[in-house]
This record gives structure tokens, sequence and C-alpha cells, in this order.
């Protein structure tokens, strides 16, 4: 069937709009921690991170992900575009026509560290889709990608900005770590269709309740040693560890989708609430 919207209205929906805040805000909790003023170049970088980095990380993941994607009732449901084969040539262009403006924004800073983390979120972002590496089948490096993708490297990006992203604590190791559970509940949710397509994702290769008891595992480590002194972040990382804690015990599909909601929606509302300082 052929396709009838145009292709920027395309693009922008292969990058998840919903998803747009969620590097950004990482990237400003980085800003945050290091006490780093923003400028025009801050807004620049941050603004790559939304339809730019998008574009690159879920336009490669969809090239290679088309007949999950249409097994996929969330993905209709939620993100609403599947890249078909006639439409590959049109993302893949647009997502090297991406990159550029993305490093710029690093070479800008006049930062290396800022430099190597924005260089590696891309790298990451090919690594996990393309073949022959495409560590989407190869749990749990495609867990541990997601942790380093969609949180620890953006945080590095704004942390960088104002101090040595060496002497980080702990915690935000520790969340990064969460992120790595929380993509590895997402499998979950996804299971048959990734099973269906013939991915071998981390709840494909070790069941839905492991994978499962991967996220909660994260989060309980997280809680109990993350010293985070913010009430709003304690609240979220033991709200999470409760449900997915419920989501290990009965591993169904509403249930896992609903953990999925909260800790996207909490992960919002936490962040920002800690970034003013309630």
């Amino acid at each position: 069937m052929q396709r009838t919207m145009s292709p920027l209205v395309f693009l922008i929906q292969v990058s998840r709009p919903l998803m747009w805040p969620v590097l950004p805000l990482v990237y400003a909790l980085g800003l945050s921690a290091s006490h780093a003023s923003v400028d025009s170049v801050v807004i620049l970088q941050m603004l790559s991170l939304t339809f730019p980095m998008n574009l690159v990380g879920c336009g490669l993941n969809d090239i290679y992900d088309y007949e999950s994607d249409r097994r996929s009732p969330r993905r209709r449901a939620i993100w609403g575009a599947v890249v078909r084969a006639e439409d590959r040539a049109l993302v893949l262009t647009a997502v090297v026509a991406a990159i550029p403006f993305i490093i710029v924004g690093a070479c800008l800073t006049r930062n290396w560290n800022n430099l190597v983390a924005t260089v590696s979120v891309v790298l990451i972002a090919w690594l996990y889709s393309v073949p022959p590496t495409r560590l989407k089948e190869r749990p749990p490096l495609d867990s541990l990608a997601n942790g380093l993708g969609f949180f620890l490297l953006p945080f590095v990006m704004g942390y960088s900005l104002k101090a040595d992203p060496r002497t980080m604590p702990l915690r935000y190791y520790l969340l990064a770590l969460c992120v790595c559970g929380v993509h590895s509940l997402a499998t979950a949710a996804d299971y048959e269709a990734d099973l269906a397509a013939g991915h071998r994702t981390m709840a494909v290769a070790f069941g839905r309740r492991s994978a499962a008891a991967v996220a909660f595992a994260t989060f309980l480590v997280t809680w109990l040693f993350g010293d985070f002194r913010d009430e709003t972040v304690e609240i979220y990382v033991l709200v999470c560890t409760v449900v997915t804690l419920i989501a290990a015990l009965f591993p169904r599909s509403n249930v896992i989708a609903c953990a999925c909601i909260i800790i996207f929606a909490g992960f919002g509302t936490a962040a920002i609430c800690h970034l003013v300082g309630l």
C-alpha cells in the first residue's frame, strides 16, 4: 500500500515525537549535576537530541525491524509508523543527513569529552540496529547499549560542560543501569512480535518473566545504593521497583505494558521536578 503522507511528516513519525523529550531531559540532568550554564550552544545541542537523534536511532531500528513492527499492536497504536522496504532509502538518506548536524553541535562546545560522548551516542545507535553487529539481537548487549545510549552518554554530554565525567558519582551509573532494565522490560512488551519475526531479544532468549526480573533487579539495586539525596528521584525509583516486581510476578502483556507506561511517564515527571527543585 502506497504511503499517503508527505516525506517530512513520515520522517517525523518515524522519529517517535513522543520520545523527543527523553534525551534532552537526560542531557539537562547532566547540566544540572555539574552546574553548567545554558547558552546558545547548549540549546542547539539539546535540539539535536530531539528530531535528529531520534530519527537516527529509531530510523535505523525501523529499517531492519519491518517484520516485528508490522506485527506489533503497540507500534501501530502508539508510534504509528512502519518503515516498509520502499521507505528504507528515504529513511536511510535522512539518517545520514541528520548525523552531521548532531556532530556539529558537539564541535561547537569545544569540549572533547562532549564530542566523544556525542559521537558514541550515534555509534551506539548504529551498532544497535545495523547488521552485522546488530546489538539488538545480542542480549544482554542490547540492554547495555540502551543504558549507554539513552542515559549515560547523553548525561555525560551535559555533565562534561562543567565537570570531569571521570569523577561522576555512582548514582548516575546506577540510573544508567536502570535504563538497561527498562529496555529489558520493553522486550517483554514486544515479545510476541519479536518472536514471530525471529528477533532474538532479551525476552525471546530468556523469557518474559526473566526480562521483567532484570528490570526489577536494576531498580532494586539503584534504590538501595543510589544515595540520590532527592526525595522525588528516590520516590520514582521506589515506584519503578514496585511496578517491575509486579511485572516479574505477573508477566502478562497488559501488566508489562502498564509498567512501561508508569516508568516512562514517571521519568518525565521526576526529571522535571528535580530540575526545577521540587
